[in-house]
């Protein structure tokens, strides 16, 4: 046996156990694979850069804090000359000098103890978790529902903003339906593309085996939810063809055209 088929053979062994232990399929490759996949390396090195970034954050933090110290023990200091200037006149400067000096460096102190408090760290950044429909395998089991659904919600998206138009409360009802099952559905078309990268990477295999029936199932599924938005957009493409709430076009330009009519007809006859 080859060292690629023994590894393999392993990873498919480590698949099947993990299924045994009750993981779903797609979720034991996943943890079988570890580290190893190229999410897993590019979501570690996008975490790297990140700890960079928040290093450079607090190192930021930390000067703004560090410049609201110095520039509040200057204002108090040049406060004290001013007050000594203008009670005594020692000093070679007007006391006002001092006195706006020290209220100058008093707001810039203020606005950098602001800055510390209030700026906001880097976001961390988030691991990839969907698949688009165009990255499934055309030879994959779900394929033809995976790109029914990437049409329907096209589709969805585009006939959105004329529902809106017609009626608001009907528009913002149609897309917070949309955000709320999109997700769901999107993890589908995920899991059946990881099944599928079982099913070829495993072949032969009860992990193959076991990929093929979770993705029929979850083939199934996603055909279920690609039924649903069809229906949903043929009721949003029935009410779009529903006469107006308001006036007809008619109600309001027909008197327009009527008047102009008779006012034509009124200067012909003053005219003749």
């Amino acid at each position: 046996m080859s060292p690629k088929s023994s590894d393999v053979a392993r990873l498919g062994e480590r698949v099947a156990a993990l299924v045994e232990q009750g993981l779903d399929v797609a979720e034991a490759y996943a943890a079988a694979k570890g580290g190893s996949t190229k999410a897993s390396k590019d979501y570690a090195r996008a975490m790297e850069k990140h700890a960079a970034k928040v290093r450079r954050h607090q190192e930021r933090v930390r000067r703004q804090r560090s410049g609201a110290v110095t520039l509040s023990a200057v204002s108090a200091a040049t406060a004290v000359l001013g007050v000594i200037d203008a009670a005594k006149d020692v000093l070679p400067l007007e006391p006002w000098m001092w006195l706006g000096t020290a209220a100058v460096t008093a707001v810039l102190a203020v606005r950098s103890r602001y800055a510390a408090a209030h700026t906001v760290p880097p976001e961390p950044p988030t691991f990839p978790s969907t698949v688009a429909a165009s990255d499934v395998r055309r030879d994959a089991i779900g394929w033809p529902e995976a790109q029914g659904l990437a049409a329907v919600r096209r589709q969805l998206t585009a006939i959105i903003p004329a529902v809106a138009g017609l009626h608001p409360d009907a528009g913002h009802e149609l897309s917070s339906a949309d955000a709320e099952a999109a997700p769901a559905l999107a993890a589908q078309v995920t899991r059946l593309a990881v099944l599928d990268q079982v099913r070829r990477e495993l072949p032969g295999s009860a992990a193959a085996e076991a990929a093929r029936d979770a993705a029929e199932t979850v083939r199934a599924r996603l055909a279920e939810g690609v039924a649903v938005y069809d229906r949903l957009l043929a009721a949003a493409s029935t009410m779009l063809a529903s006469p107006d709430l308001g006036r007809s076009s008619i109600d309001v330009l027909g008197p327009a055209a009527d008047a102009l009519t008779a006012y034509a007809a009124g200067l012909r006859t003053a005219a003749g």
